[in-house]
C-alpha cells in the first residue's frame, strides 16, 4: 500500500510531467506520482484535499460530493492528451470552447519525459475504467499524444463495454515518427531532457504501433507555419531533419485539414479551436 504523505493540504501547480491522472470527475481528480506511487486528490481549483493510496483518496472524494454537492456528470466526455514535455494547460482555449458548446471536457496530465508509450497506454486504460457517468467519450491529442490514443485503442478494453468511442481529433501528430527525434535521441542530453519516450517516436518504432479500426472516426488537423512553407522548397532529404517536419497523414482517416499557424502555438488559435468543436459535432471541418 502506498504511503501516506505528510505534506499539508494546500494549492498544488495541478502536477505536469511528474503526476498523472487516473481519475476525473467535475474537474476534481485523483493523480499518481510517476516514482513514489502516491496518490492524491485534486479539487477544481488544484488544491490538495487527500493523499494515500488511489481508496483513500476516492473515499475522501465520496465524501466531498455531499459538502460540495457535486453535480452528477453525464453524457459526452471530451478527453484531451498533451504532447512532449506538456501539461493539461495547453488545452485551456479549447477547454472553454467544449465546455461552452454543452461537452463535457478533460484534459489530462502525464508523465511524457519520464515513461515510454506503454506506460502511458496503462495510466490512460486505467483513467477510463474509472471515467464514471460517462456513455461516450471523443479524444483530442496533440503530438504524441496520437501514437499513446492509437495503441491503447488497439486493443480490447473492459472500459469499452460502457463506453463509446465517438470522434477522433489529432493536432500535429507525428504519424510516421521523426527522423528528427530520432537522430537528437543519440544524444545524452535529450535523452536526459525528454527520457525514453525518444525511443518510441523513431519512424520504425512508430510503424509499430497499428493504425486505427476502420469504424473509428479520425479527422487530422496540421498546423503549418510560414517557415515550413518556405523550406518546402528543400531537398526531401534535408526537410526530414527539420524539426517541423512530419508526415501527419495514416491509415483510416476520414477528414484532413491544413491551418496556416505556428505549430508551437496550434491550440492557441481560435480557429483550430472553432474546427475541433465543429467535427465534434458534425464530422466536418
Amino acid at each position: 500500500m502506498a504511503k501516506r504523505s505528510k505534506s499539508f493540504d494546500f494549492f498544488t501547480m495541478g502536477g505536469s510531467q511528474r503526476w498523472e491522472d487516473v481519475f476525473f470527475y467535475q474537474k476534481w481528480r485523483i493523480q499518481r506520482n510517476y516514482k513514489t506511487k502516491v496518490y492524491r486528490l485534486l479539487d477544481n481549483w488544484d488544491i490538495r484535499r487527500a493523499a494515500g493510496s488511489f481508496d483513500d483518496c476516492y473515499k475522501k472524494f465520496l465524501k466531498e460530493i455531499e459538502v460540495y454537492q457535486l453535480s452528477r456528470q453525464r453524457g459526452h466526455m471530451v478527453v484531451m492528451l498533451p504532447g512532449l514535455g506538456q501539461s493539461k494547460n495547453i488545452f485551456k482555449p479549447l477547454w472553454r470552447e467544449v465546455i461552452q458548446y454543452g461537452y463535457m471536457a478533460a484534459a489530462l496530465n502525464y508523465p511524457s519525459t519520464y515513461k515510454k508509450v506503454d506506460s502511458h497506454v496503462r495510466q490512460l486504460d486505467f483513467f477510463l475504467n474509472h471515467l464514471e457517468d460517462v456513455e461516450e467519450v471523443s479524444f483530442v491529442t496533440y503530438g504524441i499524444g496520437a501514437l499513446i490514443l492509437r495503441k491503447l485503442l488497439y486493443f480490447d478494453a473492459a472500459w469499452k463495454k460502457k463506453i463509446k468511442v465517438n470522434k477522433i481529433i489529432e493536432i500535429n501528430p507525428p504519424s510516421k515518427g521523426s527522423a528528427f527525434w530520432e537522430r537528437i535521441g543519440q544524444y545524452k542530453l535529450a535523452q536526459k531532457l525528454f527520457g525514453p519516450i525518444l525511443a518510441d517516436l523513431t519512424p520504425a518504432a512508430s510503424a509499430k504501433i497499428p493504425e486505427y479500426n476502420k469504424s473509428y472516426y479520425v479527422g487530422i488537423i496540421s498546423c503549418k507555419p510560414l517557415l515550413a512553407q518556405i523550406c518546402s522548397y528543400l531537398p526531401m532529404f534535408l526537410r526530414k531533419f527539420l524539426p517541423f517536419y512530419e508526415e501527419y497523414r495514416h491509415g483510416n482517416i476520414k477528414k484532413t485539414i491544413e491551418i496556416n499557424t505556428p505549430c508551437f502555438r496550434s491550440l492557441q488559435s481560435p480557429e483550430v479551436a472553432s474546427k475541433c468543436v465543429k467535427f465534434l459535432k458534425s464530422g466536418e471541418f
